[in-house]
C-alpha cells in the first residue's frame, strides 16, 4: 500500500477542487495513484474540476501579435507572481519587445527563444532576469504559438482583461476572399468563441484514443452506479460521447452567439457567402494560470 502524504492530498484536492477527505480516500482506493484518483472521484461525481497539473505563477498576461497583411500571428503567455506587477510598465515593455522578437523569427521551443538574441544585444533570458530585478517577482516566460500562413490568414482575440488569448489559422481555398471584411469577421468570431468556450481539439478525429477510452471507463462507472443495465450501457455511451465531442471538439461546439448553430455551421454559411470552401486549420488558446 502506498503512502498517502498529505501533498499529495493537497496536490489531488488543487486539481480536482474535490473536499480533503474526499481525496484521501480516492487515493486509498487507488494506491497512491494521482491519475486513477481523479478518475474515481469523476466516476463518483465529486471532482469539480480535473485541472491541469502544472501551474504556473498565479498572474500576467497574453500578449499577441499579427502582421499587416495577416499571414502571420504570434502569442505569449507571460506569468508574474501578481496582477499589480502584470500591470507596471516594465512588465508590459517586456511583453511586448518579447512578442515582436517573436513575430521575426520562429524557434522551435521556448528555451530557444529565451536563448536566442534580442536587437538590443542581450538575450530574451537576460531580459527577462533583469525585469526581475527591478520589480522583485518570479517572471516566467510560459509558451507561445506563431502561425505563418501559406494559403490563409491568422487572427487573434485578446480578451480585455489579458488575461485569455486565441490565435487562429483560417484558409479559403479561393484566395481572393482572404481581404475581405466577411472573412475578417469570421477569423474574429472564430477566435471569440476558442476563448470563450476552450475547445481542446478541432475535429472529433482529433480526439487521441487513449482519451476517448478514459472518457468510456469514467462514464461506465457512472452508468453502473447510477444502476443502469450492464447491456444497455454500451448503447449510452456513444451519445455521451457525442456530448463530449460538443464540449471539447471547435467545430461541434454551439456557437456562442446563436446555440442554434455548430461553429462548423457558422463556417460553412460564411463559405456559402463568399463563394468558397472555408477551413480553420489551426488554432491555439491561452489561459493565465491553466
Amino acid at each position: 500500500m502506498a503512502e498517502i502524504t498529505a501533498a499529495k492530498v493537497k496536490e489531488l484536492r488543487e486539481r480536482t477542487g474535490s473536499g480533503m477527505m474526499d481525496c484521501k480516500k480516492a487515493l486509498a482506493e487507488t494506491n497512491g495513484d494521482m491519475e486513477k484518483a481523479i478518475d474515481y472521484l469523476r466516476e463518483k461525481g465529486l471532482a469539480k474540476a480535473a485541472k491541469k497539473a502544472e501551474r504556473t505563477a498565479s498572474d500576467g498576461r497574453v500578449f499577441h501579435v499579427v502582421s499587416k497583411d495577416g499571414k502571420l500571428g504570434a502569442m505569449i503567455e507571460l506569468n508574474s507572481e501578481t496582477d499589480f506587477v502584470a500591470k507596471t510598465d516594465e512588465f508590459n515593455d517586456l511583453g511586448n519587445k518579447i512578442i515582436a522578437h517573436l513575430a521575426a523569427k520562429a524557434y522551435p521551443d521556448t528555451a530557444s527563444l529565451l536563448a536566442s538574441l534580442h536587437e538590443s544585444g542581450s538575450t530574451i533570458n537576460d531580459m527577462v532576469t533583469a525585469v526581475i530585478a527591478k520589480l522583485g517577482e518570479n517572471i516566467v516566460l510560459k509558451r507561445f504559438a506563431r502561425f505563418d500562413s501559406a494559403n490563409g490568414r491568422a487572427f487573434c482575440y485578446i480578451h480585455s482583461n489579458y488575461k485569455v488569448g486565441a490565435l487562429a489559422e483560417l484558409v479559403a481555398e479561393d484566395s481572393k476572399v482572404l481581404a475581405s471584411d466577411e472573412f475578417a469577421e469570421l477569423g474574429h468570431e472564430i477566435c471569440m468563441q476558442i476563448a470563450a468556450a476552450a475547445p481542446a481539439y478541432l475535429v472529433p478525429e482529433d480526439v487521441p484514443e487513449d482519451v476517448l477510452d478514459r472518457e468510456r471507463a469514467v462514464y461506465r462507472q457512472q452508468l453502473l452506479d447510477e444502476g443502469k443495465p450492464a447491456d444497455k450501457i454500451e448503447k449510452i455511451i456513444p451519445g455521451k460521447l457525442r456530448k463530449y465531442y460538443e464540449t471539447t471538439c471547435l467545430l461541434e461546439q454551439e456557437y456562442i452567439r446563436d446555440t442554434d448553430k455548430k461553429v462548423k455551421d457558422l463556417i460553412a454559411e460564411a463559405g456559402k457567402k463568399l463563394g468558397t470552401k472555408i477551413t480553420v486549420k489551426r488554432f491555439e488558446r491561452f489561459a493565465i494560470g491553466e
